[in-house]
């Protein structure tokens, strides 16, 4: 009779719990969705970074505006990212983009090296480091922006100062993420990676 009445309790308790899962579930995703989402008051600083990843056209474009209305105060913009194509890295590519966007070619800094967001922010370090650049606008994607900037703070340290400021635009949507497979598959990974550093710090 204990079982049978602790499995009633249980069943009544799932019940009640799924009331609200049910009439709220679009909220309660939308907003879990949105906790991967970080962005910083835009201040001045000495450079902006960006980052690449499934969306770093919008994360150029997004680099190249801050850079052109003069968020930079020292009027450089580091494009981080290593092996992309044949014999082409993403930052090479990112640098033919932020061309035709008006960036001038002695502003940019290239960073080549890396292949994820950890080594995206130890070898600009190396970068902003030999400048002695003491603050950095991070640039990158919506749904990567708190991961990001969460990796760029613990690398960069007290010494280097991370103002994270993810791209206006962006194919991801926040709101019904989980109705297009293209976000879903997007919020998986991400709070994936996420947990991972959380944990592992890698």
């Amino acid at each position: 009779m204990k079982i049978l009445a602790g499995l009633l309790k249980l069943l009544i308790f799932l019940a009640i719990l799924a009331i609200p899962l049910y009439f709220f579930h679009g909220l309660i995703l939308n907003k879990a969705a949105k906790y991967l989402y970080y962005k910083d008051e835009l201040k001045p600083a000495d450079v902006i970074v960006v980052i690449p990843g499934s969306e770093t056209e919008y994360s150029v474009a997004h680099g190249a505006k801050l850079f052109k209305e003069g968020w930079a105060r020292k009027d450089k913009i580091i494009l981080s990212g290593g092996s992309a194509i044949w014999k082409y890295t993403w930052s090479s590519l990112m640098k033919e983009q932020a061309l035709s966007l008006g960036v001038p070619v002695n502003a940019i800094f290239l960073e080549e090296k890396s292949s994820s967001t950890k080594e995206n922010a130890l070898f600009t370090k190396e970068i902003i480091k030999n400048h002695r650049y003491t603050s950095l606008i991070l640039v990158t994607s919506p749904y990567h922006s708190k991961r990001a900037n969460k990796i760029f703070s613990k690398i960069m340290g007290n010494e280097i100062k991370v103002l994270s400021a993810p791209s206006e635009e962006s194919r991801f949507q926040f709101k019904d993420w989980w109705k297009r497979e293209r976000d879903r598959k997007a919020v998986f990974i991400e709070f994936f990676k996420l947990f991972w550093f959380s944990v592992f710090g890698g």
